[in-house]
């Protein structure tokens, strides 16, 4: 008899092993790899050349707007930055677009003026993009310093968003915005 349940105990636990062995061979072998994988652009530190380099990388084609889910009856502000010559051009569209060539396609490109652009560091380490130009005839200076990473979905174009929180000056008018790209 002993014999007997030493033999079911060990049964059991055979079983027991072979049901989580398969359960475990059943999970995917990398799902944050998986799912990272087709947002790899996403900014990760705000650490001044990550910010100079992943705002300058791919199309260089970047929002600034109240917040990822930004409403507004005068549409968002879109920035096209020129790597090669220190300037951008900046918009106004009605959306977020997938990337400037989709904006273009749509003929969504309301073309604000094109401005000088620097990327320095304020006295907290923090980076200061500033935007130096005429913008409808009229000269302007922005400031847009970076707080922290941020990402999300645009729920009215189902597109990801990523980039970082920010603050916005406008002729000492400061704001919180976000300074986003597409992922996609």
């Amino acid at each position: 008899m002993k014999t007997t349940r030493t033999r079911a105990l060990l049964l059991s636990l055979v079983a027991v092993l072979a049901i989580f062995l398969t359960a475990c061979g059943n999970q995917p072998s990398s799902k944050k790899t998986d799912e990272s994988a087709s947002f790899k652009n996403e900014p990760t530190t705000t650490k001044h050349t990550d910010v100079k380099s992943s705002v300058l990388s791919g199309d260089g084609f970047w929002y600034l707007a109240g917040k990822i889910n930004h409403k507004s009856n005068s549409g968002v502000e879109a920035i096209a930055f020129d790597k090669s010559s220190d300037k951008a051009t900046m918009y106004n569209v009605n959306k977020f677009y997938k990337s400037y060539a989709a904006a273009k396609n749509a003929k969504a490109l309301n073309k604000e003026g094109t401005v000088k652009y620097t990327f320095t560091k304020n006295n907290k380490n923090q980076t200061v993009i500033k935007l130096a130009g005429k913008l409808s005839g009229i000269q302007m200076t922005q400031t847009v310093t970076v707080k922290d990473t941020t990402k999300g979905t645009n729920k009215a174009t189902k597109l990801h968003m990523s980039g970082y929180k920010a603050v916005r000056d406008v002729d000492m008018d400061k704001t919180n915005a976000v300074f986003v790209e597409t992922n996609q």
